[in-house]
Formats: C-alpha cells, structure tokens, sequence
C-alpha cells in the first residue's frame, strides 16, 4: 500500500513539473561524487540533481512513458543513467565494471526537482592509477577517502574529505605494494563447505 501511494504520488509530481512553464530561475545539474578506497574495492557515492526547466523536462518524460505502475522504477532507472552517463572509472587505463550498484530517488526541497542517489560498488585489484574522468566537469564535484585501506599513495593525492570541482580528470596513485593475490577470490570451496 505505502509503495502504490508513494506511486501515486510521484505520478502527480510528474504531470505537475512536466505541465509547469518554463519561466522564473533557472539551476544548473549539481553531481556531487564521493570516492571511497577500500582494501579490496571501491565504493562510489553519486548523487544527482537535473538542471531545472528542459533536463527536468526530458527525465520526467521519459520516464512518464513507463505503466503507471512502474513509473517510480522509471523514474529512478532515468535518473540513475544520467547520473552516471558522464563518468568512467578507470585502474591503469581499462574501465572498471561496477559489481553492485543501488538507487534511492527523492525530490530536492520545495519539490521542484528530483533527484537521485546511487552508491556504486567496484572491485580493486592490483594497479597503480586509479582514475575517475567526467564528460561534465562544470557540474561534478569529487571527493575521495582513503579510509584506511592504504591503498592510495596519500603523498601524491589531493586533500582527502574536500571537494574538488571543476576536473575532467581525478586521478589517485595507488600503492605498488598491493599484489594481485591480495584481493583475489578462492577459486573453489572445499569438499566441506554446504552447497547453496
């Protein structure tokens, strides 16, 4: 019940914002993203909010074209593409495929936009550049943690925890003492372990 109200409701907000004039302010798209090292993976945290007036107009249509009973997941598969369309995540040049990849959609306050949030989970293996690049760099901001993975090579990174705007290009120096059979999987279980 609270899922088919939440539909509902997310319905209305779409056919009042995709009938509104395109007139008053207008507010750029603001990509906020947060890297995070781990030992053996990287964990990314995007958030995204469309510019007002034509973006919004075009991610709430496209995503009106869905069944009504499926327009939040619409909505929220929309949203999620442009958040990540303008960005590759790359380890000594070859793009890394996500493993995990979760969605929550909101609407910014005042409700005149929506928005998204995504936390992105890719594996780690050994390599010495870990790279993030945008296609939008006026609307991205990076930030990035090490959290004690001691992966990243601190003395050649920017300042950890503080936002960096404006870059097409972020790139962490990982260590070189971080070998490919740390974060390796086992390759089979053992005659012991119960099957699944």
């Amino acid at each position: 019940m609270r899922r088919l109200l939440r539909t509902v409701a997310l319905a209305s907000l779409v056919a009042t914002l995709a009938g509104e004039a395109a007139w008053g302010h207008t507010f750029p798209a603001a990509r906020h993203v947060v890297v995070q090292v781990e030992p053996c993976e990287l964990v990314v945290l995007v958030g995204y909010r469309p510019g007002s007036g034509e973006p919004t107009e075009t991610i709430l249509s496209r995503a009106a074209s869905a069944p009504k009973s499926q327009l939040l997941d619409a909505l929220r598969d929309v949203l999620a593409a442009f958040a990540m369309a303008p960005l590759t995540i790359s380890l000594d040049g070859k793009p890394l495929v996500p493993t995990n990849v979760r969605a929550k959609i909101g609407i910014e306050p005042g409700g005149a936009r929506p928005m998204v949030v995504l936390l992105v989970t890719y594996p780690l293996g050994a390599g010495k550049a870990l790279e993030l690049r945008t296609k939008d760099p006026r609307s991205t901001r990076i930030s990035w943690q090490d959290r004690r993975s001691e992966r990243v090579t601190i003395s050649d990174a920017p300042a950890q925890g503080k936002w960096h705007s404006g870059v097409a290009s972020f790139l962490l120096s990982l260590s070189p003492s971080w070998g490919s059979s740390v974060c390796a999987a086992p390759s089979s279980l053992s005659d012991s372990s119960p099957a699944r």
